[in-house]
């Protein structure tokens, strides 16, 4: 059965989890008929619920995970930071190879996105596809033996965080619920609990529960963490928030753009997205806005801007030095 990015997301708010606490992410997808139905379902890109939920992991959960992912740079050695590096570069070259060929088979005509009859395979094109494939997976093999040598680092990385991912956790339930339907809250409830009698609550072998998605360790180690962050903006055009200097030291000036009337709030966090202090809360009118930040009292380390309102939702990263 096809996992829909909704009910993905749905199963990362359980994953979050330590494993004492998680729910096997399994066990809800396999009910994902049953639970939530295929008409009017809260898997909908266009639901709120997948739109709240994305825009959450931008701003609370990919702050926290780039961060720690950049401590476990530090202890990578060299020669592994090169192999690791050959890596991505072989999964892009075949990314983008495959993304050439499903292109060229999309009808003509036909516009990304639109639905169309899917046209089927030669002997020749599905042998290709499966080159595709071959070639990810002989990749993905060599990471995740490399990802084996730092399994206790990036567990460690994992538990430093641990009340975080029990916050992200709860919150995302939290988002899931608010969008469901009662008769669906309901069937989540009966599948949870279900769940948790065949044992799916309980620890993991192989302790892997804590470490799905994010904080898995191919996953983990395949991420870049010197690569810009993906605009964490949503429902805002134009340009994001400017700061400098980057790195700063006793003070910073932060710039942004307001784009609706309304009250912005401005909350600078630290690495581990908890709030330090709130530098703005109030009604702004629509336009250009600057804050120069005393940032002397903070010691050396990785923090972050945190700017909502009307059409405006931002996470912004700067170092202290």
């Amino acid at each position: 059965m096809k996992t829909t990015p909704w009910l993905k997301a749905l199963a990362l708010s359980f994953s979050l989890l330590p494993a004492s606490a998680a729910v096997n992410a399994q066990a809800l997808q396999s009910h994902d008929k049953v639970a939530f139905g295929h008409s009017n379902g809260l898997h909908s890109k266009g639901h709120p619920a997948s739109k709240e939920l994305r825009d959450y992991t931008q701003q609370n959960v990919m702050p926290v995970v780039r961060q720690q992912r950049q401590k476990l740079d530090a202890q990578l050695s060299a020669a592994d930071k090169t192999q690791l590096a050959g890596y991505r570069a072989q999964l892009k070259a075949v990314r983008e190879k495959s993304h050439a060929f499903r292109q060229s088979l999309r009808p003509e005509g036909t516009a990304k996105g639109q639905p169309g009859q899917r046209p089927e395979l030669t002997e020749a094109q599905q042998q290709q596809q499966q080159q595709f494939r071959s070639e990810q997976h002989a990749v993905m093999l060599n990471v995740a033996q490399l990802a084996q040598k730092y399994s206790t680092n990036i567990q460690q990385l994992a538990a430093e965080v641990q009340p975080q991912r029990e916050k992200w956790a709860a919150d995302m339930k939290a988002i899931v619920l608010k969008n469901a339907t009662p008769e669906q809250q309901q069937k989540m409830q009966q599948h949870q609990n279900k769940a948790g009698k065949a044992g799916f609550g309980g620890k993991h072998h192989g302790g892997h529960g804590s470490m799905h998605k994010y904080f898995a360790p191919t996953r983990f180690l395949l991420m870049d963490p010197n690569a810009p962050a993906k605009a964490e903006a949503s429902g805002a055009s134009g340009g994001r928030a400017a700061l400098y200097p980057n790195p700063a030291s006793a003070t910073q000036r932060l710039e942004y753009e307001v784009k609706k009337e309304g009250t912005v709030k401005v909350e600078l966090l630290n690495e581990k997205g908890i709030t330090l202090r709130t530098l703005q809360d109030g009604k702004l009118d629509k336009g250009a806005q600057s804050l120069d930040v005393n940032l002397s009292d903070l010691p050396r380390g990785t923090y972050y801007y945190k700017i909502t309102g009307k059409g405006l939702n931002e996470t912004r990263r700067f170092v202290k030095e």
